[in-house]
């Protein structure tokens, strides 16, 4: 497995969408701080401050577990087209190696796409846009190890995701039902069914990460109260993060062994 990390590594560095990407996600956070430079003199116009900038990312956490999940598909949703998998199988790959081994791929190329982005980001903000207003940079650096397990788990299941389904879109969809949309079913019939003496629905949506983030957060140009504020906050994103490594990577091992049978 250990050469096809690193082979799939080499691959990735040379292709063209994965660098696209990375120009693409830099160009824009430093556009939208040019942006908003040289708007700020402008009568009224308040958003010209380094607070809303970053709140545009701390606001919306799940931001990362969409660009994670967006580099397994470019790296991974051909490789069933081209026969890259029955090449690596045929050599004596199990489909679960093949599985760690593009996980260990999409995280680092993640990893260093995000590492690109981040300075630039940051730099961009403090040098042109005022320092001002509740969300700070530490709120921005404080995100990354608050999303960094529910980011790895959203990676693990589209790989999953990818390996079970001949479509890449199918993928997607599947993808987008587990993390966004049946969270939100969950939460809104927790809350309509829930009574004085039950409240088990409610309480498993509140542990989703796409209702806890949002539910138990406050990001605006007033204030800036995120989850990972508190100790409790932080620790239920990593142990939420954490529990959905566990059953993605589990579901994943079920589904792929069923395929090698």
């Amino acid at each position: 497995m250990l050469n096809y990390v690193k082979s799939e590594l080499y691959r990735a560095s040379r292709s063209p969408e994965i660098r696209e990407t990375a120009a693409v996600f830099v160009g824009l956070v430093l556009l939208m701080n040019i942006v908003l430079c040289l708007l700020k003199g402008l009568e009224g116009f308040r958003y010209g401050i380094t607070s809303f900038s970053y709140s545009n990312v701390v606001a919306m956490p799940m931001i990362f577990c969409y660009v994670a999940s967006d580099v397994a598909v470019m790296l991974y949703e051909s490789d069933r087209r081209n026969r890259t998998e029955q090449n690596c199988i045929s050599y004596g790959m199990s489909r679960l190696e093949l599985l760690a081994g593009k996980c260990i791929v999409s995280l680092a190329v993640s990893f260093v796409i995000l590492v690109m982005i981040l300075p630039v980001y940051i730099c961009s903000a403090e040098l042109l846009l005022d320092s001002a207003g509740p969300t700070t940079a530490a709120d921005l650096l404080l995100e990354l190890p608050a999303m960094s397990l529910i980011a790895i788990a959203s990676l693990v299941l589209a790989n999953v995701l990818l390996e079970v389904f001949d479509k890449s879109i199918v993928s997607i969809l599947v993808w987008l039902a587990v993390l966004v949309f049946l969270p939100k079913i969950l939460l809104l019939a927790g809350m309509a069914l829930t009574t004085a003496s039950s409240t088990l629905l409610l309480d498993i949506a509140l542990w989703m990460p796409a209702n806890f983030l949002t539910a138990q957060s406050r990001v605006n140009m007033s204030e800036c109260v995120a989850i990972w504020d508190t100790a409790q906050g932080m620790a239920k994103c990593l142990i939420a993060g954490g529990a959905e490594i566990v059953v993605f990577g589990a579901l994943g091992v079920v589904l792929l062994r069923k395929r090698e049978l």
